[in-house]
């Protein structure tokens, strides 16, 4: 919970009382809502578009602290915050940086669940549902997408409604959603569990309503969901080569049937919507830059070419060039801005997973060599790949085809991998001996401080009614 100043009611009183019914300050605001009109058939659209923003605020802002404990961002800039990221200490809750972005995915979470709520009651309550019920599927599919960040990004949580505070997930006793709304979060592989469940209910809804594209969407989202929830259970365990989820195989086939070429499910961000926190920081502000084991820089810290090489058949990684294309808004070398569309979930994703599968065995999907090869091929590689190192493969594949994507911390975990200066990476962004992710591997962002001052679950202090 975000406590939030308010003017003392004395105060209001008395302004109302100097000023008069008819002064100064008797004025009707169009744009001061209060819930109840939000909460009116009329403003359900807008409640699933808010939802919307406040997740892709939240996750252009919370992917950001872990990719630059892994090898993905690097510090440049002037703030020592950042610098104590890159050095692998993410479980500070005192860290500027990611006790600014906690509210983001607190508002996010309590958001989407909120729209999921205002619809379900549309739907239950209105002469006409069925004007509702794409956009309750929406609700349902940005409530999943808010999830699987927390899931994949955090060690702890919290889920605090309104004035209530709500105990850490850590506690056991974690619960999301008003009464009637409740889903327990015992522990985070709950969250991911519910993120799943979501875009599933969602997928649902798609599929009646005849809404092809959402439903590809969701189910591309689930597919990213189900496989995080594997590698949740691996990152842990040091050196775990392979993961993989078989009921997310089918999610698989289907983006690539529906989705097919370079399909990918992106957050857009805009002058017109929100921007990306972590777009701004790379490309603006330049307190990090994409980290010299993948790319080269010039003396003022500008993108100037690839350092990371393709291991098949050599020369500047293309996949590396394509996703950072995207990333810079044209091309690698430009300056970009904060408006940089993030991928989320891709046809790319569903390669990755479905060659994982074939390394682990799996009957069904294919060869190992068959799905890298396919996924080479969307960037027109002219050396395929034969009889390689597995595992590095994957490992290569999958490293330039998600980056910037949040997922490349659970991966160096799983993998027992970590920044390395003879693959490029600067000296100061190597993990120090005594940082958490150094000593305790797996470890994620925490509760920060600005959630533990003012949650009586976390401050000692009694909670109402306590």
């Amino acid at each position: 919970m975000i406590n939030r100043i308010k003017a003392p009611a004395a105060a209001v009183a008395g302004m109302l009382v100097l000023s008069g019914c008819s002064g100064l300050l008797d004025v009707d605001n169009p744009n001061n809502l209060v819930e109840e009109a939000v909460r009116q058939e009329a403003a359900a659209n807008g409640v699933v578009n808010g939802a919307l923003w406040h997740v892709s605020e939240a996750f252009g802002s919370v992917i950001e602290a872990p990719a630059v404990v892994s090898d993905e961002l690097y510090w440049i800039g002037s703030r020592d915050a950042w610098g104590a990221l890159d050095q692998g200490f993410i479980s500070d809750p005192a860290n500027e940086f990611t006790d600014a972005n906690f509210p983001n995915l607190g508002q996010a979470v309590w958001m989407s669940q909120n729209a999921v709520e205002v619809l379900a009651g549309h739907l239950a309550n209105s002469a006409d549902p069925d004007n509702f019920r794409v956009d309750y599927g929406r609700a349902l599919m940005f409530r999943g997408l808010a999830l699987m960040t927390t899931a994949e990004q955090q060690s702890d949580m919290t889920f605090s409604y309104k004035t209530v505070d709500g105990p850490p997930v850590s506690s056991g006793s974690a619960v999301l959603g008003q009464e009637g709304f409740e889903i327990p979060m015992p522990n985070m592989g709950a969250v991911m569990d519910a993120a799943i469940a979501s875009f599933t209910e969602a997928i649902g809804v798609f599929v009646a309503e005849g809404e092809t594209d959402l439903e590809l969407d969701a189910t591309a989202l689930r597919m990213r969901a189900g496989m995080s929830r594997q590698i949740m259970d691996a990152r842990g365990t040091v050196g775990t080569a392979i993961a993989y989820n078989a009921a997310v195989i089918g999610d698989a086939n289907t983006v690539l049937a529906d989705g097919g070429g370079d399909y990918r499910y992106n957050l857009s961000y805009s002058a017109a919507s929100t921007d990306c926190n972590m777009c701004g920081n790379v490309n603006n502000r330049k307190e990090n830059q994409i980290d010299l084991s993948l790319v080269t820089v010039d003396a003022s810290n500008d993108v100037d070419g690839i350092n990371l090489q393709d291991p098949i058949g050599g020369g500047d990684d293309l996949a590396l060039i394509a996703m950072l294309n995207q990333w810079k808004g044209g091309s690698y070398t430009d300056s970009g801005n904060q408006y940089n569309d993030l991928t989320v979930s891709s046809a790319r994703l569903a390669h990755l997973i479905l060659a994982e599968a074939a390394a682990a065995g799996v009957a069904g999907v294919g060869t190992f060599a068959d799905n890298i090869n396919n996924l080479r091929a969307i960037d027109g590689y002219t050396t395929d790949y034969t009889t390689e190192d597995v595992v590095a493969t994957l490992q290569h594949h999958r490293r330039v085809n998600t980056v910037l994507q949040g997922l490349r911390l659970s991966d160096m975990y799983r993998w027992g991998l970590e920044p390395e200066t003879t693959a490029g990476t600067d000296p100061a962004a190597v993990w120090a001996p005594a940082s958490d992710a150094f000593l305790r591997r797996g470890s994620m962002l925490p509760v920060t401080l600005i959630e533990v001052r003012a949650n009586c679950y976390l401050n000692g202090l009694p909670c109402a009614g306590g």
